[in-house]
This record gives structure tokens, sequence and C-alpha cells, in this order.
């Protein structure tokens, strides 16, 4: 559904008649989550391995670069992985300037415990984890630490900026990137912030 989406030709549009180029493939090689506390996740993986040359040879020749979230252990199994597994190592794996998450939390509240209070535009890797360890272990998405520890993940990886965006606001993307506050929230490696300084 997602590559027939790119492949409309929206007349009466700026994008008729373009073309845009959808590659997907086994661009992941994933392994087994295995028995966990006496549960066997059976065909639930992780992220073993991104084929990070194979990625920037086809962002090279133009085209979008459509990651499923399955993977294939090298003995040809199918693994189900989490797509923020799968958004997180790709971005560590690409070294990627900026890793962002449109999700169902409008950010990280300055004082996570108070759904009211404002959202924290910044925070640095070291404010993050200390968060983190704080927080009860995420559950699902709409816990506050779900999506915070693939930012710090991404982070301690050498991807410089992570986002934390409400799909809820329209134009949440781009008011995360040009306007200076922006709209959700944002963790950045120290480098930068002393940088900033």
């Amino acid at each position: 559904e997602i590559e027939a989406a790119f492949s409309q030709g929206l007349p009466n549009t700026p994008m008729a008649n373009a073309t845009v180029r959808v590659v997907s493939g086994n661009f992941l090689t994933a392994r087994p989550v295995g028995i966990v506390d006496g549960i066997d996740f059976q065909s639930s993986g992780l992220v073993r391995k991104v084929d990070a040359a194979a990625i920037r040879r086809a962002i090279d020749i133009g085209a979008v670069v459509l990651l499923s979230p399955f993977g294939f252990s090298p003995t040809g199994e199918a693994f189900n992985l989490t797509m923020e597994d799968v958004a997180t190592s790709t971005a560590i794996a690409l070294q990627a300037d900026k890793l962002l998450f449109l999700t169902e939390v409008p950010g990280i509240r300055e004082n996570p415990a108070d759904p009211d209070s404002a959202i924290d535009t910044e925070l640095t890797l070291a404010e993050a984890e200390r968060l983190l360890a704080a927080l009860p272990n995420a559950a699902e998405p709409a816990d506050v630490a779900f999506y915070l520890q693939h930012c710090v993940k991404a982070c301690r990886g050498g991807v410089e900026r992570s986002h934390i965006l409400p799909f809820a606001a329209d134009g949440a993307l781009l008011m995360e990137v040009y306007t200076h506050d922006g709209i959700g929230t944002m963790v950045v490696d120290e480098k930068l912030e002393s940088l900033r300084e």
C-alpha cells in the first residue's frame, strides 16, 4: 500500500507525472528474541545487522528506501521486528544526522508525572539517561520511556539528534525542523550542547 501511494501520479498537483523510486528488500538481518523469563517469543526478533552500504547505494540513485518490520536470519527464518528497533538500528548504521519518531505522545514533559506540564523541547543525552533510569520500564507506546529509550540508544550510537514528535499535530515535522523551539522533544548528544554554549 505504501509503494502504491508513492506510485500515484496525482494529477493537478506539483507531483503530476513525477516518478518516485521506492526500493525495499532484505536490508535487515535478524536474530530471534528467544526465551526470556520463561516466555518463548517464537517469531519475534531483534535487528542483528543493517546492510548500510546497500541502503546508501539505493539513496545515491535517488530512491526512497522502504524498510518493513521484518528481518531474516542467515538460515532464512523470518522474524517480526519492532519499527522502533528497525529505525534506531538503521539510523545508527547509517550514522544519520537525525532520527525522528512520529508518536502517540506529544513529547517528554518537564514533569513526566504531570500530564499538563510543558513539553521539554531539548534534553541532553545525560539528562535523557537520568530521566530514563528514573522512569518505570515501558510496556506500550503511550509510556513516557517507550520512545525515549530508543532516542537514548540512537544518541549513544552516534546519531546527533533524535526527536519525539506528535503525529496528531498537523505539520509537526515542519514545525520541529523549521522553528527555533520545535514542537516535540529533541535528545541531543552532549557534544552539540557544549558546542552551542
